[in-house]
């Protein structure tokens, strides 16, 4: 067996930048004890990975990775477009540079048929346990919201899907300090300064500033999942992707509600709240949503394919049950990792047993911290939701690295 190698994070001296890039906020929890702050803090610590054989991974003959294989091609696709020389990540810098990946993509499209889809990974890659003493493991999932929409205010349909305010100012990080690479802020100008935006409770849309008007409750719960599908009464329908956001932390509507004596752990739920919602009248209902300062503006986008996701991070379609949002201080993005874990056969109802599910790591979120932390793409519609509400479990992580990069030395600060 290859020594097994350490990898440490790699350590920004501003953290004020921690939460600069466009991140989708972390769904509501579902009904457990939710985590302490404290815990849901990465320790700053080194973790390594640990090659293995395919043969050491438990299910991997039964592991689904049809899903991942889609996904996987679609991120060789930007890889081509890149300096081969680059690192895949900066941030992370275990994943080697691009041209270690381009053996694997420049092959996989001669794997035509799902029968071939593992002897791809296992011809090309080598799979390496995570190893770390960072406290947190968890897997949670998140989706793509359907929502119904009218182009003007109209009975219930009253809340607007916000685009971009005028005076909303986007900085980009890497035009001052190439090293930031592509992050970005958003705030808005007082006098000379760039400050932060208003949080959710002062925000108004102006006119001639929303995709359309939902109801208030299923805008929320868009801009807390960061994109959604918008379908009008004439048929039209399109995607309200992730714009903008105001820098504001998030917070818990569910944990509110628990915290004050609304709701009993069984109603933490998406489904719960939103019956909480509708049942205390417009005003309670806007004062417990505004516990969650953090507001989000979307821009509308075409849907060209139905089958397919919004994008993520990594400007790719996501995939699902083959995308996932991870950690960028951790891992790059284009990674193979598989998981194993007890996932929902129904919502509200995990599996009896565990089983593994290859992803590819294509989208990040604000709240996904850690080496073994990661939010699985369910896809869209209300059975989606349903299935990533109940998501939320600890598992084991898995990297898949091409055989050049499993064959150098230890990489280290």
């Amino acid at each position: 067996m290859a020594p097994i190698r350490r990898f440490r994070g790699l350590i920004f001296g501003l953290a004020l930048l921690a939460g600069c890039e466009p991140k989708r906020p972390e769904p509501p929890p579902t009904p457990v004890d939710p985590p302490s702050a404290e815990r849901d803090k990465p320790e700053p610590t080194a973790f390594t990975l640990e090659p293995l054989a395919f043969s050491d991974l438990e299910d991997w003959e039964t592991a689904s990775i049809e899903p991942a294989f889609s996904a996987f091609s679609r991120s060789c696709s930007k890889l081509f477009n890149r300096d081969p020389d680059s690192l895949l990540s900066e941030r992370a810098p275990y994943g080697g540079q691009v041209k270690d990946w381009l053996p694997a993509c420049r092959i996989l499209p001669k794997y035509q048929h799902a029968s071939e889809f593992k002897r791809f990974f296992e011809d090309y890659f080598v799979p390496n346990r995570i190893l770390t003493n960072q406290n947190i493991n968890k897997l949670t999932g998140y989706y793509e919201p359907e929502l119904q929409a009218a182009y003007k205010p109209t009975g219930t349909l009253t809340a607007a899907i916000p685009t971009r305010p005028d005076d909303l100012i986007e900085v980009r990080l890497g035009d001052f300090e190439e090293s930031l690479g592509n992050r970005r802020l958003w705030g808005k100008v007082d006098g000379n300064q760039l400050v932060l935006y208003p949080p959710r409770a002062e925000i108004e849309t102006a006119p001639g500033k929303a995709i359309g008007f939902a109801d208030p409750a299923d805008v929320f719960f868009l801009q807390i999942q960061g994109s959604g599908r918008v379908r009008f009464p004439d048929g039209k329908s399109v995607r309200a992707g992730f714009s903008a956001h105001n820098h504001r932390p998030f917070g818990s509507l569910a944990n509110h509600l628990l915290e004050t004596g609304e709701i009993t752990r069984a109603e933490a739920g998406m489904t719960g709240l939103r019956a909480w919602l509708a049942r205390v009248g417009t005003d309670r209902a806007r004062a417990a949503m505004n516990v969650n300062p953090r507001f989000i503006w979307f821009r509308e986008t075409p849907i060209e394919d139905p089958s397919l996701g919004p994008e993520g991070a990594a400007g790719i379609p996501l995939t699902p049950m083959g995308s996932v949002a991870i950690d960028l201080d951790q891992h790059p993005l284009g990674v193979p990792i598989m998981v194993r874990t007890r996932l929902p056969e129904r919502p509200g109802k995990s599996q009896d047993d565990t089983s593994s599910l290859l992803l590819v790591a294509q989208d990040t979120g604000g709240a996904i911290k850690g080496a073994q932390r990661g939010d699985i793409f369910f896809g869209w519609g209300d059975e989606a939701g349903g299935l990533a509400g109940s998501m939320n479990l600890p598992g084991q992580f898995f990297v898949f690295l091409p055989q050049k990069i499993e064959a150098e030395p230890e990489i280290s600060e």
